[in-house]
């Protein structure tokens, strides 16, 4: 029972007795009734902050149960994502820088040995500034290779509970560690590419 409802249950008393001819209420009744409607409302209002049933209880967790697999599932797929990207792109780093290298260096080869240029020849000079660049942006690559695993293997050590908070700073630090250097390899491929481009279109004399 709420408690406009008692009160106009009270309201209607008051009127019914009124029409009964009564003039004056005693106050002793009152109080009882009065009494009677508080304990009825102090029921009810227990009854509505009752706790949840068992049954709603279990719904609940089932509920969350639920909520926390997805989650987790979500979690877990954009791990393997990232950590599918991140391999992608140091794969696609050392392909690219080791492929240039390779052209460069059949370039130079093929220049020799048709005697159009000859070792230390100002071209070949250039491109083998180039070829330096294209190997050192490979070579980045493969050690960010490297420090990925190690980053990997300092957050699995973390998981563990070995000393977490220094695993999980080197996993952090070699993370970081990684990416730079992937990062530096793909810049490296465009500076080599620039410097081969400057040897053949603009070769020293």
């Amino acid at each position: 029972m709420k408690a406009s409802e008692a009160l106009k249950q009270v309201l209607d008393a008051v009127l019914e007795a009124e029409k009964g001819g009564a003039k004056e209420l005693s106050i002793a009744d009152l109080k009882v009734y009065l009494d009677h409607i508080t304990k009825v409302v102090g029921q009810d209002e227990q009854q509505s902050t009752t706790p949840a049933s068992e049954e709603q209880l279990i719904r609940q967790f089932e509920v969350w149960k639920a909520q926390l697999s997805a989650d987790s599932a979500m979690n877990v797929e954009l791990f393997k994502s990232a950590m599918e990207a991140g391999q992608t792109a140091l794969r696609s780093a050392i392909v690219i820088n080791g492929g240039a290298a390779v052209t460069v260096l059949a370039f130079a080869g093929n220049a020799i040995t048709k005697g159009q240029a000859l070792p230390g020849a100002p071209l070949l000079t250039a491109i083998g500034a180039a070829l330096l660049w294209f190997m050192v942006g490979a070579g980045g690559a493969g050690v960010a290779s490297g420090f990925r695993y190690l980053s990997q293997f300092a957050y699995s050590q973390s998981n563990l509970g070995r000393g977490n908070r220094l695993w999980m700073y080197s996993g952090t630090t070699c993370n970081v560690i990684s990416i730079l250097l992937g990062v530096g390899s793909f810049a490296v491929f465009f500076i080599g590419g620039v410097a081969a481009y400057h040897a053949v279109v603009v070769p020293k004399v």
